[in-house]
């Protein structure tokens, strides 16, 4: 079945560009493809797309095709070609695939939430042979409610032991919803412990991560929002980043639809539901998955939390995060190297330095400078060599501040 695959690539891809073309695709995809100084000039485009077939399994191959194309101005109009001839390859594969009850009664959400995988499926490679199969059975309304099977049993014990230190002093004798009390009570005192808040015994160091369609709802504050960004120009499609909190956990956020901006306020509780649990991300696409809880709800969220989850992360620790990993953060850039279809900048804080390299016209219109301090949200964690770097990606956001005079960053 991969072979159809492949055929897009070369058929509808390889065929149409040039070789300067050709040799700028190869090298965007040395690394992921373990290429060699020697294998990058020797490979023709029938190699490459065995290679790019077994790296990146099914119709992710074509997306990683599409992801360089999107970039480049001389392969833009291919773009449409790619994506129409996979979607006919997939329902191709499907039909001949699919037993007759499968082809039975399709949910809309599982409809719906097929084209929420289109329109983020060009993004990551790392996670490509569980999203196959998440499409399989969203595709067919076979929607299984993992929620509960990804929840963190540890999280939950925390939620009640935090539960059962607030609540207030029962009689000695139980009753139905009461909890009984330890025969042998604390003096009480005003610095008593009963009188104090609950807090967390540990703050989580990163955003928590889920995976597949997420039914909630989960109550969650918003911390941060970025403005609304064109992150297709030729579909002209928007989203904008976000990042939400419960007492325990913080989370990374895209949203597909810009008129839920309004919800998204800074320090505003709502509920978030049928999400998408993927490369660390939540995503939200229908207006209707996000709602208004009650004005008077309040989330007792700790310091502690709220700065981890704004904090920029050190570069050392980069250094040992897993590649693929997707960066948030605000970085001063002490140089700059333009070229015509990307720009490099060095960042660099007390702990090292690294590189960032921007792709494609929407980004590298941003004038930024050297001096000049740089947000990236949604950069992908790479290697070129011996090298780390953090990569744009289609949801990539930029915003720059002029030597160090503006603050209030995301």
């Amino acid at each position: 079945m991969g072979n159809e695959y492949k055929k897009i690539i070369l058929l509808k891809g390889f065929q149409h560009i040039s070789d300067k073309c050709f040799n700028m695709i190869k090298s965007l995809l040395k690394d992921d493809l373990k290429l060699t100084s020697k294998t990058q000039d020797e490979y023709d485009r029938t190699k490459i797309a065995d290679l790019m077939e077994m790296k990146f399994r099914g119709p992710a191959c074509v997306d990683k095709l599409i992801e360089l194309f999107r970039e480049i101005d001389e392969t833009k109009d291919l773009v449409k070609t790619l994506r129409k001839e996979k979607l006919k390859a997939i329902k191709t594969i499907k039909a001949k695939g699919a037993t007759p009850a499968e082809k039975q009664d399709k949910s809309s959400l599982g409809q719906s939430t097929s084209t929420a995988n289109e329109a983020s499926g060009s993004e990551s490679v790392k996670d490509t042979p569980v999203k196959k199969e998440e499409n399989a059975c969203l595709s067919t309304g076979k929607i299984e409610d993992i929620t509960t099977r990804t929840a963190d049993p540890r999280m939950k014990l925390s939620l009640e032991q935090s539960q059962l230190l607030i609540i207030p002093t029962c009689s000695i004798t139980p009753t139905k919803n009461c909890l009984q009390t330890p025969q042998k009570l604390p003096p009480t005192t005003s610095s008593s412990s009963s009188t104090k808040k609950p807090r967390l015994k540990s703050v989580p160091k990163e955003a928590s991560r889920e995976e597949g369609l997420q039914r909630g709802p989960k109550e969650v504050m918003v911390l941060k929002a970025t403005e609304p960004f064109t992150y297709d120009v030729t579909g002209g499609k928007m989203m904008f980043h976000a990042t939400v909190a419960t007492e325990s956990r913080f989370f990374q956020v895209k949203i597909f639809n810009v008129a839920l901006k309004e919800k998204f306020i800074p320090n505003k509780v709502i509920a978030i539901s049928d999400y998408i649990g993927r490369n660390g991300f939540l995503e939200v696409f229908s207006v209707f998955s996000v709602s208004d809880v009650n004005p008077d709800r309040k989330m007792e969220i700790s310091k502690s939390l709220i700065q981890k989850a704004k904090a920029t992360p050190k570069i050392s620790h980069l250094y040992l995060q897993h590649l693929g990993t997707f960066v948030n953060g605000v970085f001063v850039v002490h140089k700059k190297w333009a070229y015509s279809e990307f720009i490099y900048y060095e960042i660099r804080d007390d702990t090292g330095v690294m590189d960032v390299v921007v792709y494609g016209q929407r980004l590298t219109s941003i004038n930024c400078e050297e001096g000049d301090r740089l947000t990236l949200v949604c950069f992908e964690l790479a290697e070129s060599g011996a090298k780390r770097q953090l990569r744009s990606v289609i949801h990539s956001y930029i915003k720059f501040y002029a030597n160090y005079k503006l603050f209030g960053v995301l």
